[in-house]
């Protein structure tokens, strides 16, 4: 068992798709992210605060957000991000995996087939996966695979990006994908 000490290089990044290659969606960033820089490995979504932005991607600290797009594929400093820059973004596609450490808990084999939430660190600027969130409201993330071994801490673990709420009881589930929801 291990704990790992989680830095400013464990970002989130693309784990394994069935085509190769990793699908990258290039994507207009949104207005006011000059004072907010991209960083690499950020959750990305599409910008629905108004009609006009909403082609527009904007970074976002929580993955509890509706319309979800997928990972930064390159930071982008404030000087560099003005309105209708373009940003490569590795596509939250439900056919492909990203890979992202944990918080909250030791890595165990039932957290293979569990949704989880997907949060942002501010102070190390990384995406992780938190196995301890309480709420199944913010989950978004479905967790394929643990990478590092059964007992550690902070060890990373594959996911794939839930296109709806799989828990809704009602025909009309909420659509949590930008792209891919149904």
């Amino acid at each position: 068992m291990a704990d790992f000490t989680l830095s400013s290089g464990s970002i989130c990044r693309p784990f394994r798709s069935p085509w190769g290659a990793f699908p990258i969606k290039n994507m207009p960033i949104s207005t006011g992210i000059s004072s907010n820089a991209i960083r690499l490995g950020s959750l990305m979504r599409l910008d629905d605060r108004t009609a006009t932005c909403a082609h527009r991607v904007a970074p976002t600290s929580t993955g509890a957000e509706t319309l979800m797009i997928g990972i930064a594929a390159q930071a982008m400093s404030g000087s560099t991000a003005t309105v209708d820059t373009i940003i490569p973004v590795w596509e939250a596609n439900p056919m492909v995996e990203f890979k992202a450490v944990t918080k909250g808990g030791t890595l165990i084999s039932t957290n293979v087939g569990s949704a989880r939430t997907i949060l942002w660190d501010s102070t190390l600027n990384i995406a992780y996966v938190d196995l301890g969130a309480s709420s199944g409201v913010d989950n978004r993330v479905l967790v394929t695979e643990l990478i590092d071994a059964v007992g550690d801490s902070g060890g990373y673990v594959a996911f794939r990006f839930l296109q709806t709420d799989r828990t809704s009881t009602n025909n009309s589930s909420v659509a949590y994908l930008g792209l891919y929801s149904r």
